[in-house]
């Protein structure tokens, strides 16, 4: 088996188990090529400038080489074997992956994180999820999501995953070391006590209203929280049990600044280890896979932290965001 591989059911695996396990390490591969290119260049103000705004967020520098790094990438790896089309960060419109009539739908974030990233707070994370027709979120089959750790950093975590079953591992920047394999752990129990508990509210101007509804939410627990502008990363948080849950119900309150459909481009992944990952109100992830569209989504450790903390009663209702608004934003 592979590096960190768990299986977390015991099912026999379809006929095209191999063939979807083979993508998602092709994608593993692509979010490596991503992290190495961009780590290869000393970070410059040119990284820091905004180059374009499109595909549903304001795109940095950064980003721009990250993004060609990706397309390259994917196309070299993917294009014959898995043909279809890619919805990324930062286009407005579809790519072809090879044929674009093939079956497969990419979707991917090049840089997701790349504001604290840019700051040398927190590592941003290469995000990548594919399924076959996939409408939407809930389509994705195989996911992907490949650290991109600060300029202090060593080491740097890549793990991918189809299905159910979910490889990890941690490599060595340096190359003074093996990549050790890593088993993702989500946390197991429902106690709640001092455990890391994130309701998203980035944005001024909602803040005061997303509090009201964490502190009814969260009320007689004693929680922590740890607001890291990037939803990729806080689905590794919960796929390696640092974190008890993320809700993130932004959108629900008109929030300029929302989670996109490619920031849980890598959702396969928390969710083969046992995350669950859902929308705001609860049920599934049907948010099209559309590079503007907003997600409001929870992660809880697992079903018992869910069954604890899923939001109950009424929820606001999205108000129009005024025409003189800046352009949307995403996490990254």
């Amino acid at each position: 088996m592979s590096h960190g591989d768990r299986e977390h059911d015991r099912r026999r695996p379809d006929g095209d188990w191999h063939d979807r396990s083979d993508l998602a390490a092709a994608l593993a591969q692509v979010g490596r090529a991503v992290r190495d290119a961009v780590l290869a260049t000393p970070r410059s103000a040119a990284d820091a400038a905004i180059s374009r705004v499109a595909g549903g967020d304001e795109v940095f520098g950064v980003d721009a080489r990250a993004d060609q790094v990706l397309l390259a990438s994917l196309i070299e790896r993917a294009a014959e074997r898995w043909p279809g089309r890619l919805i990324m960060e930062g286009l407005d419109d579809p790519v072809p992956i090879g044929d674009p009539a093939g079956p497969w739908v990419y979707l991917a974030d090049p840089v997701d994180g790349t504001r604290p990233w840019l700051a040398g707070k927190r590592s941003a994370w290469v995000l990548l999820g594919a399924g076959r027709q996939a409408e939407t979120l809930e389509d994705l089959e195989v996911g992907a999501a490949v650290e991109l750790p600060t300029g202090r950093a060593r080491w740097t975590r890549a793990a991918w995953a189809a299905g159910t079953r979910v490889w990890a591992e941690d490599e060595d920047l340096a190359g003074l070391e093996a990549p050790r394999a890593v088993v993702l752990e989500p946390r197991r129990d429902g106690d709640l006590r001092r455990a890391w508990v994130t309701v998203a509210r980035f944005s001024p101007g909602q803040k005061g209203a997303i509090g009201a509804w964490e502190d009814e939410l969260l009320a007689g627990v004693e929680v922590y929280e740890d607001p890291y502008l990037c939803s990729g990363g806080q689905l590794m948080g919960l796929a390696s049990g640092q974190d008890a849950a993320v809700l993130d119900p932004r959108p629900l309150f008109g929030a300029a600044l929302c989670a996109h459909p490619y920031d849980l481009a890598a959702l396969v992944v928390a969710r083969a280890c046992g995350v669950v990952v859902e929308a705001l109100p609860p049920g599934p992830l049907t948010v099209p896979l559309d590079p503007a569209a907003d997600v409001a989504w929870a992660g809880y450790a697992n079903p018992s932290v869910a069954a604890e903390l899923r939001p109950r009663g009424s929820f606001p209702v999205n108000p129009r965001r005024a025409t003189t608004a800046p352009p949307p934003a995403g996490n990254g």
